[in-house]
């Protein structure tokens, strides 16, 4: 018996819809070692690989879509190094953090992003974002390593840590997902 022949076709692209949601949970891995919160995430993506590196890449607009980002800003000159600043805060029960950061940024097109803080109010941080277009659905990957510049709770900094990745990450993806479904209308979810 075949399985389409009794699903009609909205129904089946419901619930592949659906099945795709399900496993579209970032996976992200958190350990703090002498303070410094070493990060590793990464999601599938119902996009392209073109659509997942124009998001990545929309500097000035991150702010629209990330939460708790206040802003984000190219701050360097054309045909100098890429300088970005971000402004946002992160905040967990009654802890409250405000985060600056200029990073400088090293693009590898269409596969990679390189960045590391060069001022703001981190004592380091350096990570990287790429891109797997190998298959589908395409996957996302983010890691970096953060020392804050301010004193981070032992006992909650971890969560809060894994809760704000997850949400950004998240909000990225779905960016990434909008953009490809509005340049795409008739494509399916990959």
């Amino acid at each position: 018996m075949n399985v389409r022949s009794h699903l009609s076709r909205p129904l089946l692209c419901f619930l592949l819809v659906c099945s795709w949601q399900a496993r579209a949970d970032p996976e992200v891995q958190i350990e703090r070692r002498n303070g410094v919160f070493h990060v590793r995430a990464e999601m599938p993506v119902g996009a392209d690989a073109a659509t997942a590196w124009q998001v990545l890449t929309d500097y000035n607009r991150l702010a629209e879509f990330v939460p708790d980002m206040r802003s984000s800003r190219v701050v360097s000159a054309p045909g100098e190094p890429l300088l970005l600043e971000q402004k946002g805060e992160t905040s967990l029960l009654i802890f409250s953090f405000n985060i600056e950061v200029v990073l400088r940024v090293e693009e590898t097109p269409p596969h990679g992003i390189s960045f590391r803080a060069v001022g703001g109010n981190m004592k380091q941080m350096r990570g990287a974002w790429r891109i797997d277009a190998a298959g589908l659905p395409v996957k996302i990957g983010y890691q970096v390593e953060i020392e804050p510049g301010f004193w981070v709770p032992p006992l909650i900094g971890s969560a809060l840590m894994r809760r704000d990745v997850r949400r950004k990450i998240d909000a990225v993806v779905q960016e990434m997902q909008k953009r490809y479904a509005a340049a795409h209308p008739d494509a399916a979810p990959q």
